[in-house]
């Protein structure tokens, strides 16, 4: 965990046992909280766990368990979908929570709070605060197609280019969507190629010409790599237009 955490770049955290309990060398801040529950999103299957608020177990005798989410935000407040509470006697009741509506998803992070109930209400007010503020401008869908590339080697001599990931833009409820400018830099692809490698990236300009966001570039299929008869026909079909 710790050399997870340092590939995070979580420079106030520090690991010394599995379950979190109080211990000077075991230790975190709320910014790195952060991060791991950003990258932990990146599993988006957790969610379907997290959002649980309460559930049945079945015991071999028959009996039953009830579970109870110890997150009360995923039934009392629309949107909150995990994520994990926590409470020791030195860090007090703390809460990494994360909520999504309107495309916009926001992580909050709260220590060192005295009661549950205040737990809960300070996580409140940050959601609130969040989707009250900002919004989310979506500037070019991933499922878009960018163009068509070139690939060298492949059963496919040329491949639909799609983003990785959407374009986004965190905007001011207030503020107006700008007109973007959009500057493309692929690398030269060569067979095999899978969808998901990245092959270059776009970078997204607005009206003043300043870097918004950039995003990486990926093929929309699979690309295979072409065998001597395909370069052969390939080759072939190249002089039979060109003559």
């Amino acid at each position: 965990m710790n050399k997870r955490a340092e590939k995070l770049n979580l420079k106030n955290t520090h690991f010394v046992n599995v379950h979190g309990l109080d211990d000077e060398n075991h230790y975190s801040s709320s910014y790195d909280m952060g991060i791991m529950a950003k990258e932990l999103l990146k599993y988006e299957k957790i969610l379907d766990y997290t959002k649980v608020y309460e559930e049945y177990l079945q015991k071999p005798d028959g009996s039953q368990i009830w579970l109870v989410n110890t997150n009360k935000l995923v039934r009392f407040y629309d949107g909150v979908d995990g994520l994990k509470t926590g409470y020791t006697a030195k860090a007090g009741y703390c809460l990494t929570a994360t909520a999504k509506k309107n495309n916009l998803r926001l992580i909050s992070v709260v220590m060192g709070e005295e009661s549950i109930e205040k737990r809960s209400q300070d996580t409140v007010k940050l959601l609130n605060y969040g989707f009250n503020t900002y919004k989310v401008n979506l500037i070019k869908d991933k499922k878009e197609v960018l163009g068509k590339v070139k690939v060298e080697k492949g059963k496919k001599e040329y491949v639909d280019v799609v983003l990785v990931n959407d374009a986004i833009e965190l905007l001011n409820v207030n503020d107006k969507v700008s007109k973007y400018n959009f500057k493309i830099d692929i690398e030269k692809i060569v067979a095999p190629v899978k969808k998901g490698n990245v092959i270059g990236k776009v970078q997204i300009l607005n009206e003043d010409n300043k870097i918004i966001n950039e995003v990486d570039i990926t093929v929309k299929e699979d690309v295979k790599k072409a065998n001597i008869w395909d370069l052969f026909l390939r080759n072939l079909r190249y002089n039979l237009v060109w003559k």
